[in-house]
């Protein structure tokens, strides 16, 4: 199997906290008749090499999200429903489903903001699902995180791009048009991100009218996005985790939300107890 994603630390890092609450999810819903669901929803091929330094071409394979999935053994997800939009890594994911036949394995080649939603209309009354939204940077829509939450069946850890959007919202003006709206896709709106920014006054040697600085911090633009994830889920775990890369460096923060309202204060209890002490 091919690999055509590249990680370090906090990949590993990233990956040990899902595997500990899938694995603790399954658990705490072993004895329950819930047709349990794990969807990945930007999958890649399953597996990627970690870098050593940056002179070498990498270290080993790892374990990506989709096997790390299939390797819950204490209560096996009874489906696995693997999106991914590359058609290499997608034929990937096909070879690895031949590899676990007794599984009920569903590879989905496409866009995840497409198949989420597709997915969500069909969820039954008696499933139950983990979804990983684990982007590259910017291809999470609000509309699919939306989608999920409605379902009031879905716990959802959420990858966000705190350095990809940082860049969109340049500090000594407001952003270009286009990214404008790609702004207005990941947070749902202008109103939801505009408020980050305020006049300036500084004088120029172009313009004698106010201009625009962001005044949000990288920190302050991902607690928005939490707040955001607070309107549409059940509850939204007060932890989350920053992962950052060799230089320290901020790149994503890690968020978990629960959707089921029954289940959403045991399942918040978990994520939270992992993310402050794995």
């Amino acid at each position: 199997m091919s690999t055509h994603r590249f990680g370090g630390p906090w990949t590993e890092e990233k990956l040990a906290i899902l595997r500990a609450y899938l694995d603790a999810y399954t658990t705490a819903l072993k004895n329950q008749r819930f047709t349990l669901i794990y969807v990945d929803a930007f999958a890649g091929p399953g597996s990627y090499a970690e870098f050593v330094d940056e002179y070498a071409e990498f270290h080993e394979f790892r374990r990506g999200s989709p096997m790390i999935a299939l390797e819950i053994v204490d209560r096996p997800f009874d489906r696995l429903v693997f999106i991914e939009k590359d058609a290499k890594a997608a034929g990937d994911l096909m070879t690895l489903s031949n590899t676990y036949r007794g599984r009920n394995i569903t590879v989905l080649h496409g866009d995840a903001n497409d198949e989420i939603p597709k997915f969500c209309n069909e969820i039954e009354a008696f499933d139950r699902a983990v979804v990983f939204l684990d982007p590259y940077a910017t291809e999470v829509y609000w509309p699919t995180v939306e989608a999920i939450a409605k379902t009031n069946k879905i716990d959802c850890w959420i990858l966000f791009p705190r350095m990809a959007v940082t860049r969109l919202m340049p500090t000594d003006r407001e952003p270009r048009e286009a990214w404008k709206e790609q702004l207005n896709r990941i947070f749902g709106g202008l109103e939801y991100w505009m408020e980050g920014y305020q006049d300036s006054y500084q004088i120029s040697l172009f313009s004698t009218e106010p201009g625009q600085e962001r005044t949000w911090s990288s920190e302050q633009i991902a607690a928005r996005y939490k707040e955001r994830l607070g309107t549409v889920f059940h509850k939204v775990a007060q932890s989350s985790r920053t992962l950052r890369n060799s230089r320290n460096v901020p790149l994503f923060e890690l968020f978990f939300a629960a959707g089921n309202p029954r289940g959403a204060p045991i399942e918040v209890q978990i994520a939270d107890h992992i993310l402050k002490n794995l």
